[in-house]
Formats: structure tokens, C-alpha cells, sequence
């Protein structure tokens, strides 16, 4: 694994994502790729397509519903090389950092992490309940 300085990590929470996506512009080409975590400093992109550190990045981030999307300047700080086979778990992918956002788009991606972590404990409550008390749920005992 290849990163920056220290000083350069993470501060933010780490929300795990499990079915997030987002675009991104690297030398006037758009890709489509899964995201495995966002914070509000950045987020980490899985693909195989490894870009170097200090590679300047245009995300394109789909908010939820009809709201749109948003544009962020972000730079690679982070890549993941490693493909673990014994747990059958693929790290490949490069964490990013976003740039130099504006307040306004700033108030909204905050929202957005904000939504994805609410989004997420939704979900896990649910399967959870889902496996503890079957599919139909629990019942209602008075």
C-alpha cells in the first residue's frame, strides 16, 4: 500500500458503504465505480484502475432521489494494491481526498455523508432484524 505522509490521514469518521456508487473525471475520461467508504474529508473508490498518489480527480457524486448531482475536485491520496486470497476480500481501489469544495457544496455533501450513514444503520437494522426474527419481523405483543 502506497500513501501519503501521516499528516495526510483520515480525520473523519469512516461510514461503510455496501451498494454506493460515484463518477469520476481523470484526463477528460468519466468512470463509474463502487464506493466501500465515505467520510466527510473523502472516500475510497474500488477499482482496479489505480491512479498514483497526488493524481487530481473531478468526482460527480448522484445525490439521492431527484436532487441532482454535484461536482467535487478531489485528489488520490491513498492506493490499495493487496488482494487478500485467504479471506477472499479485494482491497484494490484509491482513497481521495476532497479539494478545495466550496461552502455551499460543502453544507451539501456533508448532507449527503449524513444521509449514507443513516441510510446504512437502516439497512443493518434491518437484516438484522430480518435474521433474528425471520422476514415478516417482530410481533406485536400486547
Amino acid at each position: 500500500m502506497e500513501t501519503l505522509a501521516s499528516k495526510d490521514k483520515r480525520a473523519g469518521i469512516r461510514i461503510p458503504l455496501l451498494s454506493e456508487s460515484v463518477s469520476y473525471i481523470h484526463n477528460e475520461v468519466e468512470k463509474k465505480a463502487d464506493i466501500s467508504d465515505i467520510t466527510n474529508e473523502g472516500l475510497f473508490i474500488k477499482t482496479s484502475e489505480i491512479l498514483a498518489p497526488r493524481t487530481n480527480l473531478v468526482l460527480q457524486v448522484q445525490l439521492p432521489g431527484d436532487l441532482g448531482s454535484i461536482q467535487v475536485n478531489a485528489s488520490v491520496i491513498r492506493v490499495n494494491w493487496a488482494v487478500n486470497r485467504k479471506k477472499s476480500k479485494e482491497n484494490l481501489g484509491m482513497g481521495v481526498r476532497f479539494e478545495n469544495v466550496p461552502a455551499n457544496i460543502k453544507k451539501i455533501l456533508d448532507a449527503y455523508v449524513v444521509y449514507l450513514r443513516n441510510k446504512q444503520i437502516i439497512t443493518v437494522s434491518k437484516r438484522i432484524i430480518e435474521e433474528f426474527f425471520g422476514s415478516d419481523g417482530p410481533k406485536k405483543v400486547f
